[in-house]
């Protein structure tokens, strides 16, 4: 096999020889690409035999580049190769396993021994032969590509170098080389550049290479930012990618990203007063460390750089703070971005030269963690110690949350916690706190007395004041809050008697097939995927019907009180279209596919007075067909979102249509309409449109921006303008010096929020308590309206929960409406003020949203 491929390398060498030589003057006249000094071995090739061109010449194909890391794998006794996840769209992620031959042979022992450091109650130690484990991370991010394309030349020169230096690198340390993140992403990418790639470059920078299209390459197929999913873990790639730092523990994790192209380079530390509270003082000091050997290159090569400031460490959800929760020594990389040549402030910016800097500064962390492998191999041992310290110290030893109803959202909170290697335990016996019942059956127990205590205070704590009031990303990702848990933190004394049960790990439900009925199922809708059961039905010809009572009925295993929402499939009511079986198969698959507990009904009179199966009180439902708009003017996190709970949780078909063709649009084949965040004053033109389809019976969902205007332009034009009036400051007069600071007085910082929800409204359907929990980072919210039933959630006083938002702000918000729901002609509108999908975390009010697409019809107007 090395034969064939020292063949082929020959031979593609010839090829592509003319293509490496092709380039602006300008390029000609940079710094050597690699190491000057070093003898490289022949054998290896360089990634321009595999790619086709020059690295900077263009963008590499990701199929391209992964072939070029598995062929040097396959070449070199370095390296070997493994996909430790599959994308959406099935491309693979690549990680490479980097060290001496001699490691190789050893290397299960080599791993077994150093993640042994990070267990507090091992005794292992710190050995003179233990390598240090350097993690890099290459694009996370798929549009910033002078990291993806520098991946290949630290791989050639890892493989290629030969020396007593590289000899000494390899014997000491462990390189894991992921190869690419977000290849999905970075495939977009790749091909705008290929399509509008010259040979002959043009730096003006409203080329078109230079603008790509709407949503880009830096997100994933969903068009999720992957930098925030270190915490969340809702994506493949992400699971890959935390499972295999866990199993290794890295000493140092390196995050190579680009910025805007008049920026300068910048690298850690961030801004020291912006650090999550419970990464340790040491951890800093450690990277400030580390981060020299950055700052001797490129003050060699006399490059401007920053650091400390704009960029921060305290959402631990991104890719160089998540390992600072580990002991790790989390290194974010920032370079002014270029996909070719470009004009910027600071003089022609060349893709050739970003992924040389690149390549180069990992080849400095490389180095850094070698110098330093004894000390922040100390410092792992040190770290998972002092844990438990301070463990023994924290009045909290432990937070009780609890799912009544809802096994496939407890699922989804404790596979999170798991993947974190949070230790989590049923709850063994009934607890009452601050007059909350725990009951044993649906809660569970986390101790604060584990390996990952940092951890699950950062996931379970409220935290509302800061150091700083700035925030590069959110302030507040408190788990039971976001999925709307009943939840509180325990103190020794709650710890008694067998308070802590048998340990779990998450397991998807599934419920035991129900015995054939004679006359109806039911089931309730407090379930998560209780949506995706109904479509299920919709889809296959069932017609089911909603309560919107509570209702007692008889089943197979008695009396069973059923909530408003909950779901009656009659079947004699199907018209003959399904025969009962066929019904029993479909309610058997949702029980053991959902997890969804299916009663059993054999008669339509209930014990309950006034509330037969064929009262007034069951509403019809219907198939949704949703329409999402896309495209340019629309925030695609917000809209990929929506995109990913419909498809990839709830699997119900979304129609994604380009907000700017509207008008070629015939709205009456969908029932619903969603609108999310973005600008959209292009709208304007449409108002009419989409008014008509509201009054003749279509329902319109809107989000934040989308809310904004749907309540100005729709629901009610004469009110004017819905934004929150701001005082006029024309008079006052501050010191210039103090901008940021002040204004950031007037954001909320990607807080978590309380509202007050109408449980009884057919948008509430499914959730047992009225506060609910909402993620908040503007200050859209609407006046309630004169109708006293439209407002589904209230803002109260003092709402906030978790994060930071300002006293002035809260105060701002407090009274006004956060959702609102109005019947409009025969038609319905549902307006979120916050963003009930956010990041695919919110798990609580998903639900919200989704009973907006299943409930829309639920509710009337007032009698005149």
């Amino acid at each position: 096999m090395k034969e064939v491929y020292r063949i082929r390398n020959l031979f593609l060498s010839l090829i592509v020889l003319t293509i490496c030589q092709i380039g602006s003057a300008a390029e000609s006249r940079e710094l050597p690409f690699y190491v000057e000094g070093i003898d490289y071995d022949p054998a290896i090739p360089r990634p321009e035999s595999v790619i086709g061109h020059a690295l900077g010449h263009r963008i590499a194909r990701n199929d391209l580049l992964v072939q070029y890391m598995r062929m040097v794998a396959d070449l070199s006794p370095r390296i070997t190769s493994e996909v430790i996840a599959y994308t959406h769209e099935r491309r693979p992620i690549i990680g490479l396993n980097i060290t001496s031959p001699e490691n190789h042979a050893r290397i299960e022992e080599i791993k077994a021994a150093h993640v042994a450091l990070s267990d507090p109650n091992s005794d292992q130690e710190v050995s003179d032969d233990m390598p240090v484990i350097t993690w890099l991370n290459y694009g996370v991010h798929g549009a910033e590509v002078s990291s993806t394309d520098s991946s290949m030349a630290v791989v050639y020169h890892l493989a290629a170098a030969r020396g007593p230096d590289i000899e000494e690198t390899l014997s000491n340390s462990v390189i894991i080389l992921i190869a690419i993140f977000n290849p999905d992403g970075n495939s977009r990418m790749s091909a705008w550049n290929h399509m509008h790639g010259s040979y002959v470059p043009v730096m003006d920078s409203s080329h078109r290479l230079h603008n790509t299209f709407w949503p880009g390459g830096r997100t994933n197929h969903y068009w999720f930012d992957l930098n925030r999913q270190w915490l969340i873990v809702q994506h493949p790639g992400p699971q890959g990618w935390v499972a295999k730092f866990h199993e290794w523990k890295p000493n140092i994790t390196v995050d190579y990203h680009e910025m805007g192209a008049n920026s300068t380079y910048y690298f850690h530390p961030g801004a020291p007063d912006r650090t999550f509270p419970y990464i340790p003082d040491r951890s800093m000091e450690l990277l400030d460390q580390v981060s020299d050997r950055a700052r001797s290159f490129l003050d060699r090569e006399q490059r401007l750089y920053f650091n400390e400031e704009n960029y921060d460490n305290y959402y631990i959800g991104k890719g160089s703070t998540y390992p600072h929760m580990h002991a790790s020594m989390g290194m974010l990389f920032e370079q002014a971005s270029s996909e070719g040549l470009l004009d910027t402030a600071h003089g022609i910016l060349s893709f050739r030269d970003n992924i040389r800097t690149q390549y180069r500064t990992s080849l400095e962390m490389i180095r850094a963690g070698v110098e330093m492998r004894s000390t922040l191999l100390e410092y792992q041992r040190e770290f998972s110690r002092d844990g438990l310290e301070l463990a023994a110290e924290d009045d909290v030893k432990a937070y009780v949350f609890s799912v009544p109803g809802d096994k496939a959202r407890a699922f989804h909170a404790i596979d999170i916690l798991n993947r974190h290697q949070i230790r989590v335990n049923r709850l063994g016996e009934e607890l009452t706190v601050d007059d909350v019942r725990y009951a044993a059956e649906d809660s569970y127990i986390v101790e604060t007395n584990q390996a990952q205590y940092r951890m699950v205070k950062a996931l379970f704590e409220k935290i509302t004041s800061f150091e700083n009031d700035i925030f590069y990303d959110v302030s507040a990702w408190t788990l039971p809050l976001a999925f709307d848990f009943d939840y509180a933190a325990l103190s020794s004394r709650d710890i008694r008697g067998d308070v802590i049960g048998e340990g779990v790990t998450a397991s998807f439900p599934s419920e035991a097939t129900p015995v054939v009925a004679n006359y109806a199922y039911m089931f309730s809708w407090s379930n998560y995927y209780a949506p995706r059961a109904v479509y299920k039905l919709l889809d296959a010809g069932v017609r089911p019907k909603f309560a919107t009572k509570p209702v007692t009925v008889q089943t197979s295993e008695g009396e069973v009180t059923l909530a408003r929402g909950s779901i009656l499939v009659p079947l004699g009511w199907q018209g003959g279209e399904l025969a009962d079986a066929e019904i029993h198969d479909l309610v058997s698959a949702i029980a053991a596919d959902e997890g969804i507990k299916i009663h059993s009904i054999d008669s339509g009179h209930t014990p309950q007075a006034g509330m037969d199966l064929g009262s007034p009180n069951f509403s019809r439902m219907s198939t949704p067909k949703i329409l999402l708009l896309v495209g340019e003017g629309i925030t695609a996190y917000d809209a990929g979102e929506v995109w990913h709970l419909l498809d990839n949780r709830m699997r119900i078909p979304v129609h994604m249509f380009d907000k700017r063709k509207l008008s070629s649009l015939n709205l009456e084949n969908y029932t619903h309409l969603v609108l999310v965040g973005g600008n959209h004053d292009d709208l304007a033109v449409r108002t009419q449109q989409i008014n008509r389809w509201v009054r003749q019976g279509g329902t319109l969902i809107a989000i934040r921006q989308g809310a904004e205007w749907a309540y100005d332009n729709i629901l009610y034009p004469s009110a004017g303008d819905s934004s929150d009036e701001t005082e006029d400051d024309s008079d006052a007069r501050f010191d210039y010096g103090d901008k940021r600071d002040i204004e950031a007085k007037s954001i909320i910082g990607g807080a978590i929020l309380r509202g007050d929800l109408d449980i009884t409204h057919p948008i509430g359907y499914g959730i047992a308590n009225r506060s609910i929990a909402s993620h908040r980072n503007t200050l859209i919210a609407f006046d309630r309206p004169a109708n006293p039933w439209a407002t589904v959630v209230a803002i109260p006083e003092n709402a906030l929960l978790s994060g930071y938002a300002s006293a002035e702000n809260q105060a701002e918000l407090a009274g006004k409406a956060m959702t609102i729901a109005e019947r409009h002609g025969r038609g319905s509108v549902i307006l979120f003020s916050d963003n009930p999908n956010f990041r695919a975390y919110f798990f609580g009010t998903n639900k919200l949203f989704m009973n907006s697409l299943f409930f829309s019809k639920g509710f009337v107007r007032p009698r005149q």
